[in-house]
């Protein structure tokens, strides 16, 4: 973890600069940089803090000085070491929040702030419909007088009335809310309007002015507003309200929110969504038409979790929505409140017992949930719509089975207090200046403390909230990743080949694991988590935070060794060069590149030299291809493929966009590729590593020189159907290359030639990777064992011919079960492995 100073804030900062000039004096001069740069850091961060503009400009002028000393070390010596900016100092982490406080040209400061202004004293813009209907501002009598005592615990969800705004998974939300309250008196969305009575709940503001504390963007965030609300000419409320109940607090937590997201012309969202902001609880929406939809979990979270009062939860229904013969009208992607699950009481009878009997009674007819609609219809008379009239129906009961037909989503969220530990991280996704196509990524690494007993299917969720600025920016994408391990060693088959990380334009996106995932971990290193939060969109510096929930004690894992040298190539997928996974024949026509780090020799102690270097390799591409990287042990030698016992590092299942990879090792052959051969795009190579190193890339084989591809096929009716049998004839492929001399090095050139199953066909030759030993893991590439030496003609220009059997290669590959039939339709390649001099000019390739 970020260590932090036990001096007050101000006191500290002197104290840095203090240290950096008595090392600038003693030409210790990487000390004194780094202790320069810290100091400017701690008094910008005494800056922003300040309550008046004098101390501000003080605290700037002092940050200014110590900028300007670091300036000039670095400008008198070249070879200064870097310094890493650390993302977990309180600076930073209170920087990013700062900075997400402007949302939809509003100023909205944190909860925990010392200035106690009103986040803006201006009122939330009217929607289209409301100015049409005449809508004027005025404060309602009720706020004048206040609210009948103890009338919120009579709130019914049926009370909640949505009229024209197009909120309704807001009114949604404070449905399934009042219905959570009425079972566990928790106080949901109420409790964040302030001010408030002894008993924690809102009550009458004597200036008129409320605050609603939402969190967003982070962190808990106050919005400041009066008790003016948009009414009718003749009084009546033109947003939610709660009918003949009075109750006011609906309508001002609407507004309130309405002022964050811009106005009442409310754009929509979910209610997973609006509880995490309005009461911090944790959004988790499941997708009901995926292929990977679980319908039986999904079943037993929900009726346990309502029953135990851990979740409340919503549906929402799609653009299209089928027609049944229904008392409530389902409407298009709109959103409805689940206010009763019947299986709960029918199987334990009173709500909020433990559901341990839960999967007793497991047919469809005791599965239904009584959902309700906010919404009523508008009627000529605003009065009348203020009390739903009973004609119109908005609850109904309906099964499970109807639910998965009708319903696109289930939004779940959660009590956060289900979970003993919390663990936050505000980060900024930063532009690289390479194009607005490109995606940006940012790698923290958690560690879980498993020492203690596991309990059974013990889980960590973590969650990735995107700062919003302008709630219309639709073309804002976000992904998640989490995998075990800092990415040392080789990952199997079955991980490697699978994808994850998908993108998605919610502002939202929550992960979930289980602990026994980890319990088999006994090193410190292993008990290790990387997350990577991925982000590809328009805005240059996005603001985002990772918070995760656990039974556990986590914390975020800093290494101590930091990695300040790196080296960035950008670089592409081609049709030449997009070879596909290992799987594939073409996987050694991806980019590779040798991966050199140079020893430490300077003043390093002999622990210090034969420690290996901290390194990290990253790729980022399109959020629709999904990448992967892998370093083989090597000397810099291009590789054809890939062996279990070859993989030195590798990032995990293929990812869209984006896949890291670290460890400590010396040189390899990095290789990048994406999951199938038709993944074509750019893509931008990072690598970083606590010492220098020089990173190259190795051509493709042949690079530089002339090639041909020619085809050929074995016939069965040439040849007899096995090749176990050595009296049996069989059809030999001979392959004559033929090299024209162009010079007189005297030098000689290497060829090799390569087996390749044809692009036309599609016959498989080999076993699967299942079945073949891991060395021939590539199984429908076959290559000689040896390349064949061509010496140069004798300066006559003569051409000198060479013979290369690759049948006996090809037996033994195949082995002795497959028929001569099965091997139509494969082709001969000729690779250049290394060319030495000679042999520059034109290369023919033939077959008989």
């Amino acid at each position: 973890m970020a260590t932090t100073s036990s001096l007050p804030p101000e006191q500290d900062a002197e104290t840095k600069y203090t240290k950096a000039a008595n090392a600038e004096l003693s030409k210790d001069y990487d000390k004194a940089f780094s202790l320069y740069i810290q100091a400017a850091e701690k008094y910008l961060q005494l800056s922003r803090q300040a309550v008046n503009d004098r101390t501000r400009a003080l605290h700037k002028g002092e940050a200014a000085k110590a900028l300007e000393r670091a300036e000039k070390i670095k400008a008198l010596r070249h070879d200064v070491k870097p310094v890493v900016k650390d993302e977990f100092s309180e600076g930073e982490q209170l920087y990013v929040l700062q900075k997400s406080s402007l949302v939809n040209q509003g100023f909205f400061p944190l909860w925990s702030s010392a200035d106690d202004r009103p986040s803006s004293p201006t009122l939330p813009a009217l929607s289209t419909e409301q100015i049409t209907r005449g809508a004027t501002w005025r404060s309602h009598p009720l706020a004048q007088r206040g609210g009948r005592e103890g009338s919120f615990q009579e709130l019914k969800p049926e009370d909640i009335v949505q009229h024209i705004v197009s909120d309704c998974s807001v009114c949604g939300a404070m449905a399934v809310a009042i219905d959570h309250h009425r079972r566990f008196l928790s106080k949901i969305i109420v409790s964040s309007l302030f001010p408030q009575d002894e008993r924690g709940f809102p009550t009458r503001s004597e200036s008129g002015q409320y605050q609603l504390r939402v969190l967003y963007n982070g962190a808990h965030r106050r919005v400041g507003i009066d008790d003016q609300l948009p009414t009718y000419p003749d009084g009546t409320l033109m947003c939610v309200s709660t009918g003949g109940k009075g109750e006011l607090w609906p309508s001002l937590v609407e507004k309130a929110y309405m002022k964050l997201a811009g106005g009442y012309d409310f754009i929509g969202s979910d209610s997973s969504t609006d509880l995490h902001a309005l009461a911090g609880w944790i959004p988790d929406i499941i997708d009901m038409k995926r292929d990977d939809f679980q319908r039986e979990k999904t079943w037993r979270r929900l009726i346990k979790g309502y029953a135990n009062g851990d979740c409340v939860v919503t549906l929402g229904t799609g653009e299209r929505v089928k027609e049944m013969n229904f008392s409530v009208t389902l409407l298009p992607t709109h959103c409805y409140a689940v206010i009763g699950v019947e299986a709960v009481f029918k199987q334990i009878g009173v709500p909020g017992l433990s559901c341990e009997i839960i999967g007793v009674h497991d047919s469809e007819q005791d599965r239904e949930l009584t959902i309700f609609d906010p919404w009523v219809q508008s009627t000529e008379d605003p009065a009348a719509a203020e009390i739903p009239s009973s004609k119109q129906k908005r609850s109904i009961d309906i099964s499970m089975d109807t639910v998965h037909r009708l319903f696109n989503g289930i939004y779940f969220s959660w009590n956060p207090a289900i979970f003993e530990h919390k663990l936050t991280f505000h980060g900024m996704w930063k532009r690289t200046g390479k194009g607005s196509d490109s995606s940006t990524h940012s790698r923290v690494q958690l560690q879980l403390d498993v020492s203690s007993t596991l309990k059974e299917d013990e889980e960590v969720w973590i969650l990735l909230t995107r700062h919003t600025r302008r709630h219309r920016a639709q073309e804002e994408f976000i992904a998640l990743t989490a995998h075990g391990g800092t990415g040392t060693g080789a990952s199997n088959g079955s991980n490697v080949l699978s994808t994850k990380g998908e993108y998605t334009n919610a502002i939202h996106v929550l992960s979930q694991f289980t602990v026994h995932q980890v319990k088999a971990r006994v090193s410190e290193e292993e008990n290790i988590w990387a997350l990577v939060a991925s982000y590809e969109g328009d805005r240059e510096d996005v603001g985002f935070t990772l918070t995760v929930y656990s039974h556990r004690n986590a914390s975020w894992a800093t290494t101590p060794n930091k990695l300040i040298y790196s080296q960035d190539v950008e670089a592409a997928f081609t049709q030449k060069t997009a070879g596909g996974n290992h799987t594939h024949s073409s996987y050694y026509l991806n980019p590779q590149y040798h991966l050199r780090v140079h020893p430490r020799v300077d003043g390093a102690s002999r622990a210090s030299r034969d420690a290996k270097s901290a390194i990290s390799v990253s790729v980022s591409t399109d959020r629709q291809i999904p990448v992967n990287i892998m370093l083989a042990w090597s000397q810099g030698a291009r590789i054809s493929e890939l062996g279990h016992n070859d993989l030195a590092l590798s990032s995990g299942p293929y990812t869209y966009g984006y896949a890291n990879a670290s460890g400590r090792i010396p040189h390899y052959t990095l290789v990048v590729s994406a999951f199938e051969p038709h993944h074509i795009g750019k893509f931008d190579l990072r690598v970083e590593c606590s010492d220098r190193f020089d990173l190259t890339p190795i051509p493709q084989e042949g690079a530089g020189m002339f090639s041909k591809v020619v085809r050929g096929e074995w016939y069965a009716r040439l040849a007899c159907a096995a090749f176990d049998t050595p009296l049996r004839p069989s059809l030999d492929l001979i392959v004559i290359v033929t090299l024209q001399d162009s010079g007189n090095s005297g030098r000689r050139t290497k060829l090799g030639l390569v087996l390749l199953e044809s692009d036309l066909r599609a016959p498989s030759l080999c076993p699967g990777p299942a079945q073949i030993p891991p060395a021939a893991n590539r199984a429908v590439a076959l290559h000689s064992a040896q390349p064949h030496r061509l010496q140069p003609a004798h300066g006559d220009g003569s051409a000198r011919t060479a013979r290369c059997d690759v049948w006996a290669l090809l037996r033994r590959h195949l082995g002795s079960d497959h028929r001569e039939a099965d091997i139509a339709g494969w082709k001969v390649r000729r690779r250049a492995v290394d060319v030495q001099g000679g042999g520059a000019g034109g290369v023919q390739v033939d077959y008989v």
